[in-house]
């Protein structure tokens, strides 16, 4: 079924007729940088938790930094570091995840230590790549020997970690160009490593395979793991920004496309119009399909259909998860929906897709969404828990139930909360809506028809509808708003 619109209307402090989005900010313009700084502070991002996880080491002359997996508070109230006896100390899984955060908050301030810290965890990504190209994950101790017997660590086929380092490192070319060249030019060089093995599985590159019903890309990471593919393709779609080629058009538009065939249902029908993650079913963490997509649509590296598919989920899926309640998994064997646990990690690719797609198409109800999402790291949850600190910039680990939330913060956590809130400061009409409270959804008539809708106290009321009778959801903000609750009866 086809998605209408949404119906959208701003009050004219959030812009009426809202300009196309600004660019990046230029590192060295001092106005921008004193501008995001303040909007960071007003959203409560804080970087002082991840600066305490990681760890400097040095390592053949050079400085390396590696982040601590695990942390949790002492009996003394002192946070202490938590190693793992399988894994060990440290992954290319954070840091280069904590990499991107910090080239990102370069980028948008001009902040030369965010920029030295980057370059530091850059050089620890590329410490665990393999001969082959690809990457191991774990290191075992601060002598940064690498473990490379773990499940989770070989570096044996293009793996989640090597897909985050690939992110990583096409950061670090593309932010990093002007600042750095020679660092630039090492993380652009350990990239085209690992391109032979890229190509290896594009060579299936339209191929298709049923699963229960539903057909899937065989050239994805893993052949269908299209969460693990939209981190990689983030990585790839940097990189050719900076440093374009045609083999590198190609990759990110094949594999844009994969990401395109895996979007299954609609706003009504399960698993309402998201991008699967695998062929088990679509799960929030690492799903960052629309955020990819949304991207290579932005710099003209895929078609109107990427960009058409992202906005879809966005429609569909994102609005219902605003309205029903955030989900952690949707299960295709059994058509079950699975709240808890719910993650930071489970936000970052939904909340950022949103902001992705604001700047792709200049249309303001992605911001508005992407706002109310990110309430949900201040309170908008099922246990009503401040699950990013402004005050020490944890990353709290999880929400277990209504009553009951994970208060370790570890690196994943405060690394997908801190990303998230970055980039909604980037743009006020996000950034307003962050601090949203909201009451339960409601079951309405609404011209005729049947709908769910959530209202949202921000800086004025906005209201999330489901309206599956016509295939589509809507945002109203202020005016249109109370137009619609008036309009709206309670359903009997």
């Amino acid at each position: 079924m086809a998605l209408a619109p949404f119906a959208l209307v701003l009050l004219l402090a959030l812009g009426a007729c809202a300009p196309a989005p600004p660019a990046s900010v230029t590192p060295g313009n001092e106005s921008d940088h004193a501008a995001a700084e303040a909007a960071l502070t007003e959203i409560g991002f804080n970087l002082a938790h991840l600066d305490f996880l990681g760890e400097d080491v040095v390592l053949d002359g050079d400085t390396l930094r590696f982040i601590h997996i695990y942390a949790e508070p002492g009996p003394d109230g002192a946070w202490v570091f938590v190693g793992d006896h399988d894994e060990g100390l440290a992954c290319v899984d954070d840091a280069a995840r904590a990499a991107v955060l910090y080239l990102h908050h370069y980028e948008a301030t001009g902040d030369e230590q965010s920029r030295r810290t980057a370059v530091k965890l850059l050089r620890f990504v590329r410490h665990l790549q393999a001969d082959s190209g690809l990457f191991y994950n774990f290191v075992w101790d601060r002598a940064l020997r690498i473990n490379t017997e773990h499940q989770n660590s070989v570096a044996d086929e293009v793996s989640w970690w090597t897909a985050r380092a690939v992110w990583a490192l096409g950061e670090g070319a593309r932010v990093l160009a002007e600042a750095d060249p020679a660092e630039a030019a090492a993380d652009e060089a350990a990239i085209r490593r690992v391109e032979p093995h890229l190509d290896g599985l594009l060579a299936h590159y339209g191929e298709m395979a049923d699963a229960d019903g539903r057909a899937f890309p065989q050239w994805l990471v893993s052949g269908t793991a299209a969460d693990a593919t939209s981190e990689l393709l983030l990585g790839l779609i940097a990189l050719q920004d900076v440093a374009p080629t045609d083999d590198g058009a190609r990759r990110v538009r094949q594999f844009a496309d994969g990401l395109t065939r895996v979007r299954f249902g609609d706003l009504a029908t399960f698993p309402y119009g998201g991008h699967a993650a695998w062929t088990g079913g679509w799960h929030g963490w690492g799903s960052s399909q629309t955020q990819a997509l949304a991207e290579a649509a932005r710099l003209g590296m895929a078609g109107p259909e990427a960009l058409a598919s992202a906005e879809a989920e966005a429609q569909s899926l994102y609005a219902r998860l605003l309205v029903e309640g955030w989900l952690h998994n949707l299960d295709f064997a059994t058509g079950e929906a699975q709240a808890f646990e719910q993650i930071a990690y489970d936000l970052r690719p939904a909340v950022v897709g949103l902001i992705r797609l604001y700047e792709a198409t200049g249309d303001e109800q992605y911001a508005v969404m992407a706002g109310l999402g990110a309430s949900w790291f201040h309170g908008l949850n099922p246990a009503y828990a401040t699950m990013a600190d402004p005050a020490t910039g944890r990353g709290y680990d999880g929400i277990l139930s209504p009553d009951q939330i994970n208060e370790n913060a570890g690196a994943e956590s405060t690394v997908e909360a801190q990303m998230t809130l970055l980039a909604v400061s980037a743009h006020p009409e996000a950034a307003a809506w962050a601090w949203t409270d909201a009451g339960l959804p409601r079951t309405l008539q609404w011209e005729g028809r049947t709908v769910r809708a959530r209202i949202f106290a921000g800086p004025t009321r906005a209201v999330v509808v489901l309206d599956p009778e016509a295939g589509a959801s809507h945002l109203f903000v202020g005016p249109e708003a109370e137009r619609f609750l008036g309009d709206a009866a309670p359903s009997p």
